[in-house]
């Protein structure tokens, strides 16, 4: 019996984390930054956790390492009432 291998993408701060879930409990998370930011690299489980969240978040960390402290979220326009 083949098994089902799962492969999705997210975006995040610039950088596209391709996620892919084995179906027999492997999983792995492949970052690929920017072309101005280098290669893509396969995020290596620290630890004895090898959960597929626990490696999101650790790729997660690293781009938020590379990329420096998030901006503050934008706050709308206000808005002038005529009349």
């Amino acid at each position: 019996m083949a098994r089902l291998t799962v492969v999705s993408t997210r975006d995040y701060r610039q950088h596209v984390l391709e996620i892919e879930e084995r179906g027999n409990g492997t999983c792995s998370v492949v970052v690929h930054p920017p072309a101005r930011l280098g290669r893509s690299r396969l995020v290596e489980p620290t630890g004895e956790s090898t959960l597929l969240i626990d490696l999101v978040n650790q790729a997660k960390a690293e781009i938020d390492a590379v990329m420096g402290p998030k901006p503050p979220p934008r706050r709308p326009p206000m808005r002038r009432h005529y009349g």
